[in-house]
């Protein structure tokens, strides 16, 4: 993808479902999912290249770990594979050095994008609405900026209004359905406009429903909070086909009491996306990857995403909350 790396009911009250799965059936059940979505995704010179029966570990293995790592907020490659070494070799048995399996997660990025734009694109297809809005990655603080710049060429200085202070690093841009399902992402460098990400995902966006007709009887919005608010965005969605619902800056006051209680309609929808945010920078620490070039954070960013989507459609399978990763993945 470039740098630019893309990708009713009745209401019951909320239950707490406690976790019922033991680590070595969680490792189970994600390699099922992963072994499922490799063959759909992989071509063949990668499945069948010559080296596969001297790998120790197979692909979806090394991705089942990754994901793993990933929903557990382990960030240290170097614990986690201690972790397995000690107590899930009777699982991995062809468990292979730490170094190798750095350098096999970093090959098997493009697979792990694949797999994860497969689960992005069956999660869309049931979107009732989208919720757009980005969150900073950061890969330095200001005092280590021009020796992290060297390293991972393409971060850029950004601003970041919730913590109000300056970054450099990089911004992931998400579009999430009405279920906490991701259904796109876009990885841009911190100085590109949200407006500017924007208008290319509402554009992906517009051609998906276009080219998805048969399911749709009618353009389904996409929701944005004021900082992509402005009647041009609007229109050039609106053009291509679609619907795009923004809130109004809190410096303009709401015309009538109708206009109050739509922007409280309006926010309630949006947290949906801003739960999926939280869940991404707390549990899958999303906002410090910890990576060293830009390769490395782009696998981190694919790993992490895909640990969330892995993790949803499991609890889906099992029938739990899909966004109910913290207790999955415990």
């Amino acid at each position: 993808m470039g740098l630019y790396t893309h990708s009713t009911g009745h209401h019951t009250p909320a239950v707490m479902i406690e976790p019922t799965l033991s680590t070595e059936e969680l490792f189970l059940i994600l390699y099922c999912i992963v072994d499922d979505l490799y063959p759909e995704v992989a071509p063949d010179w990668v499945r069948f290249r010559r080296s596969t029966d001297q790998m120790g570990l197979s692909d979806s293995e090394v991705i089942t770990l990754s994901i793993m790592q990933e929903g557990r907020s382990n960030d240290s490659e170097l614990s986690f594979h201690r972790v397995v070494e000690k107590d899930y070799l009777h699982l991995f048995p062809g468990l292979i050095s730490r170094s190798r399996y750095h350098r096999r997660r970093k090959d098997l990025l493009g697979i792990q994008r694949e797999m994860l734009r497969s689960l992005m694109n069956r999660f869309r297809l049931l979107a009732m609405w989208l919720s757009i809005d980005s969150a900073p990655i950061t890969t330095a603080e200001s005092p280590r900026w021009k020796s992290a710049q060297m390293s991972i060429w393409a971060a850029e200085a950004g601003f970041s209004p919730s913590k109000r202070q300056f970054f450099l690093g990089f911004r992931l841009h998400l579009l999430v359905s009405n279920t906490g399902a991701i259904c796109d992402f876009v990885l841009s460098p911190a100085n590109v406009g949200e407006r500017d990400v924007a208008e290319h995902m509402l554009a992906v966006e517009a051609d998906w429903q276009a080219r998805q007709s048969s399911f749709f009887s009618e353009a389904r919005p996409v929701l944005a909070d004021n900082g992509y608010c402005g009647d041009w965005l609007k229109s050039l969605f609106g053009k291509n086909g679609g619907t795009l619902w923004y809130a109004l800056r809190r410096s303009k006051k709401a015309a009538s009491e109708g206009e109050a209680a739509l922007r409280a309609w309006h926010r309630g929808l949006r947290a949906r996306i801003e739960s999926v945010f939280g869940s991404l920078e707390d549990q899958f620490q999303m906002e410090e990857t910890r990576a060293r070039s830009v390769w490395g954070v782009m696998t981190r960013v694919v790993a992490k995403l895909l640990a969330y989507m892995v993790g949803f459609l499991a609890n889906e399978a099992l029938g739990r909350p899909g966004t109910a990763l913290k207790s999955l993945y415990r």
